[in-house]
């Protein structure tokens, strides 16, 4: 029995106006705010000042909270309504520099770019003054009222997606963690082997520095890390980080040049982590004869960040790049704080963080920083070596001149692809896969980001900081990969290393040594070609296959072995009969995926022993996907070697199976195992429960399939944890064509009708209109609202 009604009375007054008009607002003229049956809001105004202030107006109607929650995270301030719970998060957030980061940029900001920025924050804060104490429940439950909203708040979103878009990070800091004494550099290349003929660089880590004692990973190392709960930051009542980093995803992207109507098609689909609210919130801003740009927003940010205007769209996913670096320091036993560097005994700086409480408390947290970063292991007598994180935001003022808001800015405005990928280039703090097409015909590919010169060491693993190993400077923009009009007539990305086109710098150095898997590319590479003039459809068709490109690999090799256990044998029969499509109702999919990870288990769980959990969260392309081409790995052993684990595995997995799904194997589903739950952080009752969470749901589809939803199967959970957060198709033949769809709705506002209602539409891949020209906007017009000055 659902407890929604029960919701709308209690949380009605917090809702927004969506009727009428407002008056008294910060603006120099009227804008107009027409929402949907959706509830996404088309923004018209005459100025862009007043488009961005209704937008940030907007925002805070339907996402507060969530802007709230992103303005506190970026600043480390989530413990003074969350409490000591969330210090974690805030000693990370202020140890590596968001705050500063997020200076930076408006400091780099030109007056245009300040002024669209302080037109957003002035419609927040015109949301807020004229809302007073009716705020949504959070602010209510916990008992505070927001601070006005600045530029330099505006920006708050960009280091958090910095920091969890480069996975990277979590392979070096797992391998500081167990400390690499225990494992030998063949080892470490099994566990991660980059990518399908990946060539590894040979570096002295485990020659040198493998043994060097270190302490333990302070706790604010591990905040973000999925795999493992007792590390991880318990989820606090409203405040836990919004749009959690979830490792171990992907995204897809991909444009053809000529479409069913002769124009480019291009399809987009971010995969995130699983948020309540989600991410995205879907708008359309129009200036007459200025702007006119739809897709997906950021509440807290103003403009859009994917979409389209009525000459271009554009997509984005994940280059991988690597721009985190543990760095290792030597120091003196006796005196811990005392480190070298290039031939010189340093003394380490030592921070007292303060952290206010609720009820007026504090807490004063030390960390220790050196001129390769905070330290991010422990600071003890006896210890040999520190780690230090080296990142964007623990460098030198004006180091890094990050202009991606600027980027952004002139997407909306563009005229041409190549305007586009130009702006991608500004970008430093993010990078991506930049994918482009025009109404002219063009397609276009260009990454982003600030990717450092590293001196004397690749990046893959930690370095000898005491020797020199640090960053010299960033590689310049045009050396990075760009693509425009392939002669075949398509471009596509999705995580992994370029097939086809340049995968590293123009000067010969490689981009990244994280990638994920090739599967989902290999997949669009396979189905693009048979599209002769593609439709929209054919494309959201696309973004639903969950067919596994992964198990048409590593099934043969499987199934090649002959297993004289009884379980192990059923299991390979019913894997040989699987069709390797991995849908929620499917048997074979379910013992598939339980058997990868028992088999990872297998391999690994011993030789790691507590700190296995996290190596889910930090794998991309894995042992796994390479293991069974290894049959003198050492991970077999000495034993019969593979046949005898992989048999175990499978064995197992049947057990598990039979155990979670019951003993008939047709009823086995993967859906069961694998479902999609969304965590309200203030759900902490059954009644709370049912109150603020969607109900749960299986799913399909896995981490290397189109459709992806992975899941972190540690402690025999899989539970999805990354979802596609939102799916777009449009054609630039016709700029009524932009649809897109993402879980949840529009609304942060429990209770409230737009707070789910896209949930089934996104569940069965099914679109929304999201048109440009005025009469389309007229036609599906539900709410009109007027605000004034």
């Amino acid at each position: 029995m659902t407890c929604r009604p029960l919701a709308g009375l209690l949380l009605r007054r917090a809702w927004p106006q969506t009727r009428g008009k407002i008056s008294g607002l910060p603006l120099r003229g009227s804008a107009e705010v027409i929402r949907d049956r959706w509830g996404i809001p088309h923004i018209s105004a005459g100025s862009l000042h007043d488009v961005f202030a209704a937008q940030g107006f907007v925002h805070a109607q339907d996402r507060l909270w969530q802007m709230e929650s992103m303005r506190r995270l970026s600043e480390g301030r989530l413990s003074e309504v969350a409490g000591e719970p969330a210090l974690p998060v805030d000693c990370l957030a202020r140890a590596i520099g968001m705050p500063f980061m997020k200076r930076q940029m408006l400091a780099a900001a030109t007056e245009e770019e300040r002024g669209v920025l302080e037109a957003y924050a002035e419609g927040v804060n015109g949301y807020l003054g004229r809302q007073g104490r009716d705020l949504p429940l959070e602010f209510r439950s916990m008992g505070f009222t927001p601070e006005p909203w600045t530029a330099v708040d505006c920006l708050s979103t960009v280091p958090f997606m910095s920091l969890s878009l480069v996975f990277a990070a979590y392979t070096e800091r797992l391998l500081a963690l167990v400390r690499g004494s225990s494992l030998s550099l063949r080892e470490w290349n099994d566990m991660f082997p980059v990518s399908p003929g990946a060539a590894l660089p040979r570096e002295p880590y485990f020659e040198s520095l493998a043994h060097l004692r270190m302490g333990p990973l302070q706790s604010f190392a591990t905040a973000f890390h999925a795999g493992l709960p007792d590390r991880a930051t318990p989820a606090v009542s409203g405040a836990s980080p919004p749009n959690a980093a979830r490792p171990g995803a992907g995204s897809n992207n991909w444009v053809v040049a000529r479409g069913a109507d002769g124009a480019p098609l291009l399809a987009n689909d971010p995969h995130l982590g699983v948020t309540l609210p989600p991410v995205w919130y879907f708008c359309h801003l129009c200036v007459a004869g200025v702007m006119n740009v739809a897709g997906s927003s950021l509440a807290g940010i103003p403009g859009i960040v994917i979409g389209r205007n009525e000459h271009v769209a554009w997509g984005m996913t994940n280059v991988m790049l690597d721009a985190i670096d543990v760095l290792v320091l030597r120091v003196d036993p006796d005196h811990p704080t005392r480190y070298d560097l290039a031939g010189e005994r340093k003394e380490m700086c030592r921070q007292d963080m303060e952290f206010r409480l609720p009820k007026g408390r504090s807490v004063s947290v030390p960390i220790y920083r050196t001129e390769r970063g905070p330290v991010i292991t422990a600071v003890e007598e006896g210890i040999g070596a520190v780690a230090a994180l080296r990142w964007c935001g623990t460098l030198p003022d004006g180091t890094l001149r990050d202009r991606s808001f600027g980027g952004l800015l002139s997407s909306l405005r563009a005229r041409s692809a190549a305007e586009v990928l130009d702006g991608g280039r500004t970008w430093g703090y993010v990078s991506q896969n930049l994918v482009a097409a025009d109404d002219q015909g063009h397609i276009g590919w260009q990454v982003t980001g600030a990717v450092p010169v590293r001196a004397g060491y690749s990046g893959r693993l930690p370095a000898d900081g005491s020797s020199g190993a640090d960053w010299t400077g960033f590689v310049s923009p045009d050396l990075l990969p760009r693509v425009m009009d392939p002669p075949r007539g398509w471009l596509a990305t999705a995580n992994c290393r370029p097939e086809g086109f340049p995968d590293g710098i123009d000067d010969g150095r490689p981009l990244s040594y994280s990638w994920c898997g090739p599967y989902r590319y290999q997949r669009i590479a396979h189905q693009l070609p048979k599209m002769r003039a593609p439709r929209a459809e054919d494309f959201r068709r696309l973004q639903m296959d969950v067919h596994s490109t992964q198990a048409d690999r590593l099934l043969p090799r499987v199934l090649a072995f002959t297993f004289a256990d009884s379980k192990a044998a059923e299991g390979a029969r019913i894997l040989a009969g699987w069709d390797r499509e991995v849908t929620a109702v499917s048997s074979g999919a379910a013992l598939y995926e339980v058997f990868l990870a028992e088999l990872e288990k297998e391999l690994l769980e011993e030789r790691l022993g507590p700190d296995f959990a996290l190596y889910p969260s930090a794998r991309m392309y894995s042992i796994v996907d390479e293991i069974l081409e290894r049959p003198d790995s050492p991970f077999w052993g000495t034993g019969s070697g593979p046949e005898e684990k992989v048999g175990r595995a499978l064995a197992r997995a049947m057990e598990i199976c039979a155990r979670r799904l019951g003993a008939a194997r047709r009823g086995w589903k993967w859906g069961t195992l694998h479902r999609l739950v969304f965590h309200h952080p203030g759900a902490t009752s059954p009644f709370l429960a049912s109150l603020l969470n969607p109900a749960p749901a299986p799913a399909g589809g896995d981490m290397n399939t189109l459709n992806a939803s992975w899941s972190s199967p540690v402690r025999d959970s899989y539970e999805v944890a990354t979802i596609p957060s939102m799916r777009m198709v449009t054609s630039l033949g016709d700029p009524d064509s932009l649809q897109m769809v993402g879980p949840l709705g529009q609304s942060g506002q429990p209770g409230h009708p737009h707070y789910d209602d896209l949930l089934a539409h996104w569940r069965d891949g099914e679109l929304v209109p999201i048109p440009l020209t005025r009469p389309a906007v007229e036609r599906i017009a539900r709410e009109t609202l007027t605000l004034e000055p």
